[in-house]
């Protein structure tokens, strides 16, 4: 096997692989800095002879951003395909699909020579990423070309994550067309108001066959970060330098959308995750509380429940005391099926931890557990103590008019979920809502305070 420059090339194709980098370029011009970036290399079998492991059709990449040019491939396809795949390529590599591979390793090989065949769990997450990708870059412009991956023709939603979608094509996995794979944070309980409805004609989940048929084309280690046989050994784009691209080509996308109403929402998404800067959350929700008890404990007012400490100048009059109250504090938990045990523990005993730091007493805590419904109102004097009830749909609404119920009423109403609930229209009158939100693509009422807690944060725990 050998690799060549694309100097190397003749006039004729070098002008086709330059007219297909300016096709992308003008489609999708916010990828135009990415879409420089790559590196070809030209390989050709040394014999002359194809070799049917190699399989470059769709312009496949590897981690360090060479792109891999077949001459036969780049004569034969239309120079709208040509861009296509390149754009398709490029962004493969700026969501970072090799690294979120979430299937176990190839096979280690007894000549220890690169994969040559894929895995079929390397086909599935290749199917998984290109329907993530191809969703966005199927627009009125830009068609996908035969045997290209999309969600429609998987019979899955449009707008999901390669990993939503990786567990829906799971052989072993329970998941139906249209509703939410458990894996990807949704729940697989019958009657889910979180359920989306499955595209028309998607009458039962894809089989493994059906992703076999879906597979398309190889689109190389930059998908999986598993090594091919026709991977280069030339440097590349360093890890550091693809980190600068990502955040380059974000403003890119941002300063698009601005100008221009034509930007795909998943691109916006990304560029949202990459660009925004990392908060502690902790320190987030203690402002929040701290605003909320500041209310609560600006209120002083006399009272005759304690004696006043004047007493004793006057004993024949009852003086009131000033009296500065306590918050009281309602923690609503989201325990439907999406919501792990970790993830829960985790969560309660951070925002546990934060209250306290506060002042707030456990006396005046309470929590419910929520599903489709609310449960029994705990009192919190042990976290481990604290019951957990639950499993099934989601209605945070439920759990904040049970929490608004109790006696005394609370001053601050905090939810821990992961988003995926209908809301009510309004908050409870005199109440503060804060919305602890565990999964950045969830959802939160307008009127209420959101909080990114732990993962969603942005990576700062």
């Amino acid at each position: 096997m050998q690799f060549l420059r694309i100097d190397d090339l003749p006039h004729d194709l070098r002008r086709r692989w330059a007219a297909g980098r300016v096709w992308a370029a003008h489609e999708a011009p916010y990828l135009a800095s990415a879409l420089l970036a790559l590196d070809p290399v030209v390989v050709q079998s040394s014999n002359g002879d194809s070799d049917p492991t190699i399989d470059l059709r769709a312009f496949p990449t590897d981690r360090r951003w060479h792109v891999y040019i077949d001459p036969n491939v780049l004569d034969a396809v239309e120079v709208g395909e040509i861009g296509f795949w390149l754009l398709h390529q490029v962004s493969h590599l700026l969501r970072e699909h090799a690294a979120r591979y979430p299937g176990p390793p190839a096979p280690e090989r007894a000549d220890s020579s690169p994969l040559a065949a894929r895995t079929a769990d390397h086909q599935r997450w290749n199917v998984a990423g290109d329907a993530e990708i191809n969703d966005d870059l199927h627009t009125t412009k830009l068609e996908l070309p035969d045997g290209a991956v999309h969600p429609s023709r998987l019979g899955l939603p449009e707008s999901w994550t390669a990993e939503q979608y990786w567990d829906a094509l799971d052989p072993d996995g329970d998941a139906e067309p249209g509703r939410e794979p458990s894996g990807a944070g949704e729940p697989t309980a019958p009657g889910d108001a979180r359920a989306v409805a499955a595209p028309e004609g998607a009458d039962r989940r894809p089989s493994p066959g059906d992703a076999g048929e879906q597979t398309g084309p190889d689109c190389g280690s930059g998908c999986d970060g598993q090594d091919r046989s026709w991977n280069c050994n030339q440097p590349g784009l360093t890890a550091v330098g693809a980190r600068l691209l990502s955040r380059d080509t974000a403003r890119r996308i941002r300063e698009h959308a601005r100008q221009r109403g034509d930007t795909p929402a998943g691109w916006q998404r990304w560029a949202d995750e990459i660009l925004e800067p990392s908060v502690n959350w902790r320190r987030q929700l203690a402002a929040h509380v701290r605003r909320g008890a500041a209310d609560v404990t600006g209120r002083v007012d006399f009272s005759y429940r304690r004696p006043s400490r004047r007493a004793a100048a006057v004993p024949d009059v009852v003086l009131p005391s000033l009296r500065q109250p306590l918050p009281r504090v309602a923690l609503v938990v989201d325990t439907s099926g999406s919501m792990s045990d970790a993830m829960l523990g985790q969560a309660l005993g951070e925002v546990t931890g934060v209250l306290r730091s506060l002042g707030v007493a456990r006396r005046n805590l309470r929590v419910i557990a929520c599903d489709a419904r609310a449960y029994e109102v705990q009192q919190v004097r042990d976290l481990r103590a604290i019951r957990l009830e639950g499993g099934g749909g989601t209605d945070m609404g439920v759990g904040i008019e049970a929490a608004a119920s109790v006696r005394p009423r609370p001053d601050m109403i905090i939810v821990l979920t992961d988003g995926y609930t209908p809301w009510r229209s309004a908050p409870p009158p005199g109440i503060r809502v804060v919305v602890g939100l565990m999964d950045r693509r969830g959802t939160t009422p307008e009127w209420a305070e959101t909080v990114l807690i732990g993962d969603a944060a942005g990576g700062r725990s």
